[in-house]
């Protein structure tokens, strides 16, 4: 764990961090038993063990600024603010969820937060979120854009082309790569050109670093040096976040394409269980502390389930609502008026 990060941290926030580690996991572990025995529809991506990621470079911005994420994103949605219920029944297609049913697993998002969603295509958020830095540069205000984007985006048109603007007009993003060393099945060996792709990255001119992504304090200090640069108007940075998903791509990949050896040396490195020892070897917070949390966020988990699964499915005739900025246009669009 990082010292600095942590003198950086009022108690308060080093919990807040925990708890929202916690809480992602849960989530996490909660979609994957529902859906498996059938109670949630649609498809979906788990990124358990991968905590310590979002929670880290969530942390480290406002409630103001904006991220994008992948079709992987429900821990980056949670460690920016969004409501466990509203996420789940998100999942559950209830009228109660964040997008109300019409975003699922795969395009959840939550514009009242600046979560400007997952996004099912490969790179697709990046451009996104290079359109928010793109806003906040061009109305001179301060606000900061992190896009999350995996292994498989890494390569990508979108991801260079972006990287390229974003140095052109010093634009205000952050860049952060969830590298869990896998692209669905192919190993980053594979299919990545170069050893460290941190490389790649600091050839455009701008910061580049490589963090221990289950170390939420090293990914939060890294974040926050990040953010200030991006605030101070000097353009992006780049963080290459090692860590490791616990289950295969998806959610009905077993993962057994992988070394079992490998998923067992990484499930040794929990991201959760990691902070946890250190905040409490370290005098950080006690025992009874850790389990009050801990129990927290089972009771929220258990209610927020019922409460979503209790919710009420949309009505038929709300399909077309909250597709269009404009209402009146939005009407015409969808009757096919000229």
């Amino acid at each position: 764990m990082n010292k600095n990060a942590e003198k950086m941290l009022p108690k308060e926030k080093l919990l807040e961090m925990y708890q929202k580690m916690v809480r992602i996991r849960n989530f996490e572990q909660a979609a994957h038993r529902l859906y498996t025995s059938g109670k949630l529809p649609g498809f979906m991506h788990l990124s358990v063990g991968q905590e310590a990621t979002s929670v880290g470079a969530c942390n480290a911005l406002r409630d103001d600024d904006y991220i994008t994420t992948t079709h992987r994103g429900h821990g980056d949605v949670l460690a920016k603010g969004v409501s466990f219920e509203a996420a789940m029944a998100e999942l559950f297609g209830k009228s109660t969820g964040i997008c109300k049913a019409k975003g699922g697993s795969m395009h959840i998002a939550d514009v009242s937060k600046n979560i400007f969603g997952a996004n099912g295509i490969v790179a697709a958020g990046i451009p996104i979120a290079l359109g928010a830095a793109f806003s906040a540069h061009y109305r001179k205000n301060d606000r900061v854009t992190i896009s999350f984007f995996g292994d498989g985006a890494s390569a990508s048109g979108p991801l260079h082309e972006s990287m390229n603007m974003a140095m052109i007009w010093k634009l205000p993003i952050i860049f952060v790569r969830t590298n869990n060393l896998y692209a669905e099945s192919t190993p980053q060996a594979d299919f990545q050109g170069i050893p460290d792709i941190v490389q790649w990255a600091a050839g455009y001119g701008m910061p580049s670093y490589s963090v221990d992504g289950n170390n939420v304090l090293e990914v939060y200090e890294t974040t926050v040096k990040a953010v200030a640069h991006a605030r101070a108007g000097n353009g992006p940075s780049f963080l290459n976040c090692r860590t490791y998903r616990w289950y295969g791509h998806n959610i009905g990949d077993p993962g057994t394409d992988r070394p079992k050896d490998e998923i067992e040396a990484w499930k040794a490195k929990d991201p959760i269980k990691q902070y946890q020892e250190y905040l409490i070897d370290n005098k950080l917070a006690s025992l009874s502390e850790i389990e009050a949390i801990d129990n927290q966020e089972r009771e929220l988990t258990e209610k927020s389930i019922e409460r979503a699964e209790k919710a009420a499915a949309p009505a038929l005739d709300s399909v077309f609502e909250g597709l269009y900025v404009d209402t009146v246009l939005g009407k015409k669009a969808i009757q096919g008026d000229r």
